[in-house]
């Protein structure tokens, strides 16, 4: 196994954070989210070690590196996380909604624009996605998953 790179990630401290649509008060452990979605490059790394199928428009999405990856199904986010927290030794995994967006509320994770990011969490018989033009709302993925990425979370409580 190469050299895994860990991501660029921001400690959120544990606390009450004003959560949903309506609000409410929501108390959320820390965490270290990833500032940005995982990248073009960051995912090539992943499939060139584990020869995991590609995303449909890779071809088109690897000329551009620095790019968030989409086309990326829960499964495969879930896999990249895997293989993060093997080739790291730390545990990595996507975050539940109230960690994507507490962080996002508070600004340490870059602004989303219209990208979809897979969440570890289930409502309503699906997989959540979260987006960044409307902090609170839920989305749920379709047969279509462009513009669909994803960030990781680094476990700080043991879990």
């Amino acid at each position: 196994m190469s050299a895994v790179l860990e991501p660029d990630a921001v400690v959120v401290p544990a606390g009450d954070a004003l959560l949903g649509d309506p609000p409410r008060t929501e108390h959320v452990n820390v965490f270290a989210i990833a500032r940005a979605p995982v990248s073009v490059a960051e995912y090539a790394a992943f499939l060139d070690e584990t020869r995991h199928v590609p995303p449909g428009d890779w071809p088109r999405q690897r000329t551009q590196p620095a790019e968030p990856v989409h086309g990326v199904s829960w499964a495969d986010a879930v896999s990249y996380c895997r293989w993060l927290t093997v080739g790291t030794g730390r545990i990595y995994r996507l975050p539940d909604e109230r960690e994507w967006e507490k962080s996002a509320r508070q600004g340490t994770t870059v602004p989303l624009g219209l990208l979809r990011e897979w969440t570890n969490s289930w409502h309503d018989g699906g997989r959540v996605l979260r987006r960044g033009d409307d902090l609170a709302a839920r989305a749920f993925a379709g047969a279509d998953l462009i513009g669909v990425g994803f960030r990781v979370v680094r476990g700080m409580t043991g879990r």
